[in-house]
């Protein structure tokens, strides 16, 4: 199974990595898509100043996701980015395009490392959670 991990691993962040540096240094052309509303999202992304959050949240959550630093935090904030590339890819650029495989990939890569790490996430979902400081032991009272 830690195989079939790194493999998602490396397949993802060989992805995010020059998806996100492409922004900043260009490595080839930029998609802008092909159909009126995939081509509206990208240009409001892009005039909003949004694209580029977008492109420096891929790089530097591929980075992470490559060399394992913080990942189940990282995969938590790269996931909308994810879903975004998924939905731009799928539903504005067309179900049937070759776009909607790298959309597919992505979400999927996502999603499987997300599951890879359950049991980061574990406690955030237990019923009843008491608050505690970050540095002491003593709890907050409600």
């Amino acid at each position: 199974m830690r195989y079939a991990v790194w493999f998602v691993r490396l397949i993802y962040a060989a992805w995010m990595i020059p998806a996100g540096l492409n922004h900043f240094i260009r490595l080839y052309p930029q998609p802008t898509g092909n159909e009126p509303l995939s081509i509206g999202v990208f240009t409001a992304l892009l005039d909003s100043g949004l694209f580029t959050f977008v492109k420096a949240t891929e790089l530097v959550a591929g980075i992470a996701v490559l060399l394992g630093i913080r990942l189940p935090l990282f995969l938590v904030m790269v996931l909308p980015v994810s879903f975004t590339v998924w939905y731009w890819d799928t539903e504005l650029q067309g179900w049937w395009t070759a776009s909607a495989i790298y959309g597919w990939s992505v979400l999927t890569c996502n999603v499987l490392l997300l599951l890879a790490y359950w049991d980061s996430y574990r406690p955030m979902f237990v019923r009843h959670a008491t608050p505690r400081w970050p540095w002491g032991q003593k709890e907050v009272q409600p």
